[in-house]
């Protein structure tokens, strides 16, 4: 009796993690590359055990068949990489206004390493993905993130068929409310470029010999930075209800459809 509950517990204790280990391997922040991998496979190990007994009535039992059981498993983890992406996808929001406010303030070449995304990426967008992690685990809004993974239990029960069709159009919702996101929070930096480049062509009317571009790229450098030294308390506030509302959503989602 002894080992068939010991054996039940370890396979229910490998089934949480095959989730979970996803998670927290795409979690924003944590899988970032100055996070050693050893402190996410311990985070990742303590939150199943504190999510075990949460959602132990979900967890189907063990199966029998070595295919059922190989099945089950990477059932769990495309239903973790489902729940990552979809914070992937929210957090792209940060490149498409980074990409478009580096355009319009002339620091597209502007290079650095961004520790979130482990890449090289324009400046602008390395500091709009590092303040928003940073305000993400400030404010508590990772807690969210824990508690839609634990309701995932309740909308992806362990055992049952993958709902692909309901995955990939809550993809699909995301994707277009992320772009949305990310053409909103650089609004004013479109309404800057647009001004500032139908100045340059008039300026460049009025005085044909003047180099325009020797010019007006300071200036644009100038502007730009200020726009988004003023605006940048009020672009991480909007990116950060987008990202409480988009978790909270995908945790309710009768509610949305019934709205």
């Amino acid at each position: 009796m002894l080992e068939q509950f010991l054996a039940i517990n370890a396979f229910h204790f490998m089934l949480i993690f095959a989730r979970l280990s996803v998670v927290f391997y795409l979690m924003p922040g944590i899988s970032a590359g100055y996070v050693p991998t050893r402190i996410r496979l311990l985070l990742a190990l303590l939150v199943t055990l504190i999510t075990l007994p949460l959602v132990k009535d979900t967890l189907p039992p063990q199966p029998s068949g070595a295919a059922d059981l190989v099945w089950l498993i990477i059932a769990e983890v495309l239903v973790g990489a489902f729940i990552a992406g979809i914070t992937q996808i929210i957090m792209s929001a940060l490149m498409l206004a980074g990409e478009v406010i580096s355009t319009a303030a002339g620091l597209t070449n502007a290079f650095v390493d961004d520790l979130v995304s482990e890449e090289q990426t324009a400046i602008v967008i390395g500091l709009l993905n590092i303040v928003a992690v940073v305000l993400i685990f400030a404010t508590g809004l990772h807690q969210l993130l824990f508690a839609s993974i634990i309701d995932s239990y309740t909308l992806m029960r362990p055992g049952e068929p993958l709902i692909t069709g309901d995955m990939l159009s809550v993809i699909s919702s995301i994707f277009n409310q992320a772009f949305y996101m990310g053409l909103k929070l650089a609004s004013p930096f479109l309404v800057f470029e647009l001004l500032f480049q139908f100045a340059n062509g008039v300026l460049s009317r009025l005085s044909p010999q003047l180099n325009v571009f020797f010019v007006a790229l300071p200036a644009q450098n100038l502007i730009g930075m200020a726009i988004l030294m003023i605006s940048l308390p009020t672009l991480m506030m909007v990116f950060l209800g987008f990202f409480e509302n988009s978790l909270e959503n995908f945790m309710n989602p009768g509610a949305v459809n019934g709205g």
